[in-house]
């Protein structure tokens, strides 16, 4: 993940930034109480970004950050927005400035310029981007601290000046207590509901207040760690809440308590079948009837949709939640339902020990092991090998350390070079030749563009002119270099300010970010 910088295409800056001292209405005054942020974020862009990622953001044609200032503050008093862009922000931050402006040419905003002046001393002493680390080394997330305040927050450094019926661009042309709906359309200033009064949606109600689906009304959302409630407890479908939790948190549907935030119990988490959303000992929990969040694995009668999510370590597919696993002699429909691990001919059956016959001809019916079925006594329970063990007929290795039978050998991704290989996700070197997994060609070693050679290395491609088959291997090109084709680039080949040049992604894969001082 990429710490995303708050300047040039963050919305939290130049959307929403601005402005020195008081003047009179005007584009012209616009751009003088603007001056201060603009400059602080060229600064930061020339002392921050290299010079081919300067090309991409600005063009070749800008010389230094005074010139890059100047650019764009005639671009603001010209009311032309320029196609500046931030990789991972916003797509156009000048057509933001373009907004700002227009805000204080029509006189819609007073401008707080302490506020202003601490988000330009804010945005000048910021430090460069840096890649965000979020693994804690389990392959689970950190939990984060409380987000920082916003220096840049519009809401303190605008007063808006609009009334109910008026006109707005963003919600901070709206006096206090107003919303600006449907704003980047044709937006208007309008009331919001207040504790006890009418509402059809969250958006209509006071800060702080949600609407109650039961009565009708704006009312206080319960908080962290408060109880929340379902129409239904046995079905707890998101948005049949009959106690609401405020915005930005969920009710958990195991609890009943209002959860929020990242990486926490109880804090939602995006895919139920990756866990790197939750911190360590929890997983992502949910069903196709509740809202998956960061739980332990859980009881009898728990949501689940998967094995982990259960102390049982069973889910009952028809109902999706946790069961009980059942004993020998009970009726079971696969394997998983059993204690056992074996169920046989619609029975629960017992698992034998390694040595003992396996007359099903069925791996479950081995404890831990494999059923032989090439011993000449008879099919008979073997114990599973791990790493590096023999699996001459590919059923002998460990499915619970992840491992393949290839080259008669069991082994774990990523292969090492020399191993059997499909394609090159599967080799520690990430290129697969000819079937087998390779070092790859170095920067500066041939190649040809057919794929008739041995690959270039990671981060590498094989650059030859047009049309030609031989060439040799060269790095990746970063933003703002010059480039024909998608292949050449960390990301896409895109036409910009008359040329074409890689697209704002950064080398993802050598750790670089955008603008990071390198």
């Amino acid at each position: 993940m990429i710490r995303k910088a708050s300047i040039l295409g963050s919305v939290a800056l130049l959307l929403l930034s601005a402005c020195a001292e008081e003047e009179t209405s005007g584009i012209a005054t616009a751009r003088s109480q603007m001056k201060p942020l603009v400059d602080a974020a060229c600064d930061w862009m020339f002392g921050c970004c290299s010079p081919d990622e300067l090309v991409y953001q600005v063009g070749d044609f800008t010389v230094d950050a005074n010139d890059c200032s100047a650019r764009m503050l005639d671009a603001i008093e010209a009311g032309v927005p320029l196609e500046l862009e931030q990789g991972g922000l916003s797509d156009d931050p000048a057509a933001g400035l373009l907004i700002l402006a227009l805000s204080i040419n029509e006189d819609r905003v007073d401008v707080n310029g302490g506020a202003v002046r601490e988000c330009a001393n804010s945005t000048s002493g910021m430090a460069c981007n840096a890649p965000l680390v979020i693994d804690s080394g389990t392959g689970r997330c950190t939990p984060s601290a409380a987000e920082p305040e916003d220096p840049c927050d519009p809401n303190e450094m605008f007063v808006g000046k609009q009334s109910v019926g008026e006109q707005c661009d963003g919600p901070w042309e709206c006096k206090e207590g107003l919303r600006c709906i449907d704003f980047g359309i044709a937006g208007v200033c309008a009331l919001r509901a207040k504790q006890g009064e009418t509402c059809f949606s969250d958006e209509e109600c006071a800060e702080d207040l949600v609407c109650d689906w039961e009565s009708g009304t704006c009312t206080p959302g319960a908080l962290s760690g408060e109880a929340c409630a379902f129409a239904d407890p046995l079905d707890p479908v998101p948005g049949t809440e009959t106690i609401r939790c405020a915005a930005g948190l969920t009710c958990d549907a195991a609890t009943s308590i209002c959860t929020g935030g990242f990486c926490a119990p109880g804090s939602p988490c995006g895919d139920i079948f990756d866990d790197t959303d939750c911190p360590d000992s929890y997983f992502c929990v949910g069903n196709s009837f509740t809202q998956a969040t960061c739980q332990q694995p859980g009881g009898e009668g728990s949501p689940c949709f998967k094995p982990e999510d259960c102390q049982s370590n069973f889910c009952d597919p028809f109902e999706e939640v946790c069961a009980n696993l059942l004993g020998v002699g009970e009726s079971c429909f696969g394997n998983d339902e059993c204690a056992s691990g074996f169920c046989d001919g619609g029975l629960c059956s017992p698992s034998v020990s390694a040595g003992q016959p396996c007359p099903s001809f069925d791996n479950a019916e081995c404890d831990g092991g494999y059923c032989d079925t090439t011993d000449p006594a008879g099919p008979t329970c073997r114990a599973y090998v791990g790493q590096g063990g023999a699996c001459p007929t590919g059923v002998e290795c460990d499915p619970s350390l992840d491992l393949s039978c290839v080259d008669a050998m069991c082994l774990q991704e990523p292969f090492p070079n020399g191993t059997t290989c499909f394609d090159g996700s599967q080799c520690a070197s990430r290129a697969c030749y000819m079937g087998e997994c390779t070092a790859g060609a170095v920067v500066g070693a041939a190649c040809r563009t057919d794929g008739s050679t041995e690959p270039c290395i990671v981060g590498s491609f094989c650059d030859a002119p047009q049309g030609a088959l031989d060439g040799t291997c060269a790095d990746l090109r970063r933003p703002g270099q010059a480039c024909t084709d998608d292949g050449q680039c960390w990301g896409s080949c895109i036409t910009r300010f008359g040329s074409r040049m890689c697209d704002a992604t950064p080398a993802l894969a050598l750790d670089e970010v955008w603008c990071d001082g390198q």
